[in-house]
């Protein structure tokens, strides 16, 4: 399983992947991780793309699974939502750009170690999820309008499952028999 830098060192897979991918759309280092607060004063020259990370929760499936170790907790699975927005002056600019960011997912749905940035982050058979989600226009609507900015055209992707490894080691025994105080045997 993972260490506690997954996050950061999947976004940087995926900013690598989209400059691979987006070859001829858009210049290497205008492919960028950001926050609605950089959107803010945020006004690119060139075409752009832009990683938002809004929303990371445990995946309550894989919550319980069995520990790695004998001594050691079960991974904290977590799921992440992000948005891959175009920034251009040219509308169909962007429709280029979404397409091409489609299908590259599409065409890399399962992230595998060797395609994971990051030494000494990922475990051999760790993998990543990527899957399209299809937000309702006013969900879309209300992470811009959160960030008190206008609406901009976007992908919503979901990244499951990042294991990462508990540091917490248990002392003792698994619990086999319990004992109930007042309850008949």
């Amino acid at each position: 399983m993972a260490t506690t830098d997954a996050l950061a060192f999947l976004g940087d897979t995926i900013v690598a992947m989209l400059q691979n991918g987006l070859s001829g759309l858009v210049a290497p280092s205008d492919v960028l991780l950001s926050t609605p607060e950089e959107f803010k004063t945020f006004t690119p020259l060139q075409p752009s793309v832009t990683i938002f990370l809004y929303h990371v929760r445990i995946n309550a499936e894989m919550r319980n699974t069995h520990p790695r170790a004998p001594a050691q907790r079960p991974a904290l699975p977590l799921e992440v939502r992000f948005l891959v927005t175009p920034w251009t002056k040219d509308t169909r600019d962007a429709y280029r750009i979404i397409g091409a960011t489609a299908l590259l997912f599409y065409d890399h749905a399962v992230l595998t170690f060797g395609e994971l940035r990051g030494a000494n982050v990922w475990a051999p058979d760790d993998t990543v999820e990527l899957v399209l989600e299809s937000l309702p226009v006013e969900e879309h609507f209300n992470i811009w309008e959160t960030a008190d900015l206008p609406y901009k055209l976007s992908l919503s992707y979901l990244a499951r499952i990042i294991g990462i490894d508990s540091t917490l080691i248990t002392t003792g025994a698994p619990v086999t028999v319990a004992t109930v105080p007042g309850a008949t045997p």
